[in-house]
């Protein structure tokens, strides 16, 4: 890496954090309860607000790279080591719909075993670092006040799709150069996303993190080959409403899958805002690079569904080390949504925190 694209070093200071954003978090939480319950009420289950559905669970390993350069050897990636994961395939719909349907789907990593210091423990299995992706390099939003704008428009909404995409593109402002035509866009994106089978996706941290000394945005890509054909998926899509699910149990019944773990440096305060999570960073300025294999090996991961223990974890870009800190806007209302969001969907439908997975069995 050349000196003009080496990497700009973190700083305790680097966000900038409006003068009103705790009140508009607090905002955010409000309109949030009132979107879960209105969800329950009306479907009669304790649902989470986005990824309600599943596609699976799976076992593997997250294997750093030995050798890696001086500024990729940070944190979590200091040297080379083997750690166990569980990872979930979803949706990024609030709904549990029909695969066939366009939709984001997402992918989580929960890192076991970790050591140092940690921001927010995982009550669940005591210190991991979670990386919590979509298949999309964008955020919908750009901030902590355009989130709360959406999840607004989301509330007096109820459930229209038509009143839902007016209120979230004018904001209640009849003037189209005031519209929010990039979020907008985002959304449609995002939620248009072809069916795919779930490990052929690239997927995206959207929002940063700290990257030890330095500030980094991460993705998971898929080594190899494409594990299902296209049309073999449209015709398991035509008639079977779970068919990632079925897609994913059997490819891992047969196979091994693989991604890599990449990540990308933060080298310009220009193009690579640390408080715009709707901004994709150049990779012609800074290309991802890889510093980790996960790796998912063959496993019957039907009967990991079953497990309550696997049913009720939560995944929060929060479970994380110190060197690996989320940071912007985004992430930091996700620090007041996530816990929300999953006690809700455990602890107030009367489901107590389970036992945390047995990982005696990772390959």
């Amino acid at each position: 890496m050349t000196n003009a694209n080496w990497p700009l070093p973190y700083a305790d200071d680097i966000e900038t954090i409006p003068a009103d954003e705790a009140d508009d978090i607090q905002r955010v939480v409000r309109a949030l309860e009132s979107i879960l319950a209105r969800t329950q009420a009306k479907s009669g289950q304790f649902r989470a607000d986005v990824h309600v559905k599943a596609h699976g669970y799976a076992q593997g390993e997250f294997r750093v790279l030995p050798n890696l350069s001086a500024e990729l050897a940070q944190g979590l990636f200091g040297h080379d080591r083997v750690y166990p994961t569980v990872v979930r395939f979803s949706n990024a719909s609030s709904q549990p719909q029909p695969d066939a349907i366009p939709d984001g789907r997402g992918m989580a990593i929960k890192v076991l075993e970790v050591g140092g210091e940690v921001v927010l423990a995982d009550e669940q299995r005591g210190p991991t670092q979670d990386f919590v992706m979509i298949n999309h390099p964008v955020f919908f939003a750009r901030n902590v006040k355009d989130y709360l704008r959406l999840e607004q428009v989301l509330v007096r909404a109820d459930d229209s799709s038509l009143a839902t995409l007016q209120g979230g593109l004018t904001g209640g402002d009849w003037n189209p150069l005031h519209w929010h035509w990039r979020e907008m866009l985002a959304v449609a994106q995002i939620a248009g996303h072809l069916p795919a089978h779930p490990a052929s996706h690239t997927y995206f941290s959207m929002a940063p993190i700290r990257f030890g000394k330095y500030v980094a945005k991460y993705r998971a890509k898929p080594a190899g080959e494409r594990h299902e054909s296209y049309l073999e998926l449209v015709k398991r899509l035509a008639s079977q409403p779970d068919a990632m699910r079925l897609a994913l149990e059997e490819t891992l019944q047969t196979q091994e899958v693989l991604f890599e773990f990449q990540v990308q440096l933060r080298t310009s305060e220009q193009t690579m805002p640390i408080e715009d999570a709707s901004v994709e960073w150049p990779e012609s300025v800074s290309p991802y690079r890889t510093v980790a294999h996960l790796l998912l090996p063959r496993q019957e991961i039907a009967l990991l569904r079953q497990q309550v223990a696997f049913q009720n974890l939560s995944f929060n870009v929060w479970h994380a080390l110190n060197a690996h800190r989320p940071l912007g806007g985004i992430n930091r209302v996700r620090r007041w949504a996530y816990p929300l969001s999953s006690a809700w969907r455990r602890q107030q439908a009367g489901t107590k925190l389970a036992d945390p997975p047995n990982i005696d069995n990772i390959y």
